[in-house]
């Protein structure tokens, strides 16, 4: 126990170093990590004496798995505690089964009270190379299967050597049967830690013999070890297990049952071979062609208590003008067949009774086990919060010109519907501006539009695991939710890939005050003149966009057809110059342009210098200026790029 703290306190230090040395390359929506490498998720919350909330994982594209797993806590993040219980035991197994990672988190998250602001990702190294190799060091040097959130390594060696199709060579046995070893041993020590208890006794085999029968050559220290591990996991399940002694008594005779059950098989599949050879030569020898006349007459042996096919049989023969009874010319043969018929239900029926209560004693202990993994808390729908409070629009320098209007728009959903089966409908849930004007002063402000999605969420939305109730899925997807509105399932909400965007979910409406796009509108059209730019940003395409001001009603509106046709202000240290086609023409917008860009130049050093400097001629952002000072008069010349950053005269420093 004091060594397991000891290791413990070693490793949440480590851990902790790791965070301080890798918080530069840290992984969130907005960041660009699409590398190959080694990560660490850890929740910011450090406050269990049980557990280090971390996991490691490895992959290809880190960006591209950060969005994978912070989607699916966004996902269990909506779901209600009643739905979620219905996911573990409701039925014989857990919906989701294989994929306890995220419930874990989720679990602990919801325990020491954090907030999807807690849920963090870090690049602990680039690899190019063996990603297998890397990860196993870090899983050895943080012991993250046992402390933390990740599953056993034995276990997924032990999977993959498992369903490997290829014969297992005496390297590879050795290699896992020493992982295995360590797991063990750490079982034993930290069998109260982390997630130790789930990850053994719900998903580490208990029986490893698999290991030999899918290897042909195995030498002596092979062997040797292996007897080693075996005796060392069984002295460990009969330890920690109830009734492990009887269960693997009870598997034994279930095994041993399913051997009789396949000899009394194989036997009576051979008789039907035998039978099938010679009703073709029959066939042949009587021209006869009918393969289904063939079937019938098999199948009538087959399923004997099946009048149908004899009769099917029967009349064919009738229809041949046949007086042939083939069915005393093959007395012999149905009677061995139907012996070995007879020999094969006797052998099913115990070894089915076998297995039946064997899944029984299983679905018993199941549940035990998934209430590990489930939250002992009773929470609600979105118990986590979201991620929207540093929702800001962001204006650089180069952008942050006069008479500019910059404004920043949310969507609930991208509105690209898969089927028709549900509504998809997107909307606007948040309107942001800022406006500049000649002056320089800044008018902000940011809005909760009332539009039937932002109603519905504020009303209460209830939402699902889609392919929970989904009885024609056929490969069950985790983490698909959607939603019950007014009492019809509908997908007209926040989706959860547009809240990994913007960090915008129910939560943040909760207590909001709902207001009309059309009254924002009307607010910014006071603000601004026809000169005015406007700068664009949505959060989803220009299509989805224009589907929400449809869904507005606002499409005949003068003002937002200019916002539909506005594009993003270009930045200006890299604007193009439009091509030439007419001279006359691109004279006008020349003079035009440069006459723009001056009064904004000259008002922007106006500004900055707090009316000590005045620019008298202006040419280009790299050329020079010749610039006066308001106080003393004094003229100089200085490139413009330069002044704007120091707008100071050099002779009265002004």
């Amino acid at each position: 126990m004091e060594n397991a703290v000891k290791k413990m306190d070693f490793i949440r230090n480590q851990v902790k170093q790791l965070i301080q040395e890798n918080l530069y390359r840290e992984v969130t929506p907005k960041t660009k990590h699409n590398i190959s490498g080694i990560y660490m998720i850890y929740i910011d919350n450090f406050t269990s004496e049980k557990i280090i909330p971390i996991y490691i994982g490895q992959a290809k594209d880190i960006q591209k798995r950060y969005k994978q797993h912070f989607s699916e806590i966004l996902a269990l993040n909506r779901l209600s505690y009643e739905e979620y219980n219905k996911y573990f035991f409701s039925k014989s197994s857990s919906f989701y089964e294989g994929k306890f990672k995220a419930c874990k988190i989720f679990k602990y998250m919801l325990e020491n009270n954090c907030t999807l602001q807690d849920f963090r990702m870090i690049v602990l190294e680039e690899v190019d190379g063996n990603l297998n190799e890397k990860e196993e060091e870090y899983f050895q040097r943080l012991s993250s299967s046992f402390f933390g959130f990740n599953q056993l390594n034995s276990f997924l060696k032990l999977r993959k050597l498992r369903f490997s199709n290829s014969e297992i060579g005496n390297m590879e046995i050795m290699d896992c049967l020493s992982v295995l070893q360590k797991d063990i041993e750490a079982i034993n020590s930290y069998y109260d830690y982390g997630f130790t208890r789930f990850n053994f006794e719900h998903a580490m085999p208990k029986d490893i013999t698999f290991l030999l029968d899918r290897s042909k050559e195995l030498d002596g220290n092979v062997l040797l070890k292996f007897n080693e591990v075996k005796l060392s996991l069984h002295v460990l399940c009969n330890r920690y297990i109830p009734k492990f002694e009887e269960m693997q008594l009870l598997l034994g005779r279930r095994d041993r049952l399913y051997d009789d059950y396949k000899v009394a098989k194989y036997e009576f599949y051979e008789a039907l071979e035998s039978l099938k050879i010679d009703i073709n030569k029959k066939f042949k020898e009587l021209k006869f062609y009918s393969e289904k006349a063939k079937e019938n007459f098999i199948d009538s042996v087959r399923y004997k208590t099946n009048p149908k096919y004899k009769e099917h049989f029967l009349e064919y023969l009738k229809h041949k003008k046949c007086k042939l009874n083939f069915y005393e010319v093959f007395e012999m043969q149905i009677k061995d067949i139907n012996k070995k018929i007879d020999e094969e239900e006797a052998k099913w029926a115990p070894y089915s009774e076998a297995s039946d209560l064997h899944l029984k004693r299983e679905d018993e202990m199941r549940p035990k086990r998934y209430k590990m993994i489930f939250p002992s808390c009773q929470f609600k729908s979105f118990s986590l919060g979201d991620m929207s409070k540093n929702l800001s629009i962001k204006l650089n320098e180069e952008n942050d010109l006069l008479n500019t209007c910059h404004i920043q728009i949310y969507i609930s959903n991208d509105g690209n519907s898969r089927g028709s089966e549900y509504d998809k409908e997107p909307n606007i849930i948040r309107f942001d501006y800022c406006y500049i004007d000649n002056k320089g002063n800044k008018t902000e402000d940011k809005y909760y539009i009332d539009n039937e999605t932002t109603r519905n969420i504020q009303a209460g939305i209830a939402y699902f695991e889609k392919d929970f109730y989904n009885m024609f899925a056929f490969r069950k997807e985790n983490f698909k939710i959607s939603s019950l509105i007014n009492n019809e399932i509908e997908n007209s909400f926040i989706s959860v890939v547009a809240e990994y965007k913007h960090g915008i979910n129910d939560y943040t409406l909760k207590d909001q005050e709902l207001i009309k796009l059309s009254t924002v509108l009307n607010e910014i059209q006071q603000l601004i003149d026809e000169e005015t730019r406007l700068n664009i940003v949505a959060s989803e395409s220009v299509n989805c966009l224009k589907k929400c001001i449809m869904n507005e009603g606002l499409y005949k509106n003068e003002f937002v057809e200019k916002l539909l046709l506005a594009k993003k202000l270009p930045k200006l240290k890299k604007r193009k110059k439009s091509p030439i086609k007419k001279a006359e023409v691109v004279k006008v917008k020349k003079i035009d342009v440069t006459v723009k860009r001056a009064e904004a130049y000259k008002q922007k050093v106006l500004l900055k210098s707090n009316n000590a400097v005045k620019v008298i001629n202006y040419v280009s952002s790299r050329e020079k200026v010749i610039a006066q000072c308001n106080s003393c008069g004094y003229e100089w010349k200085m490139r413009s790029d330069h002044l704007l950053r120091r707008p100071s005269c050099p002779s009265c420093r002004k």
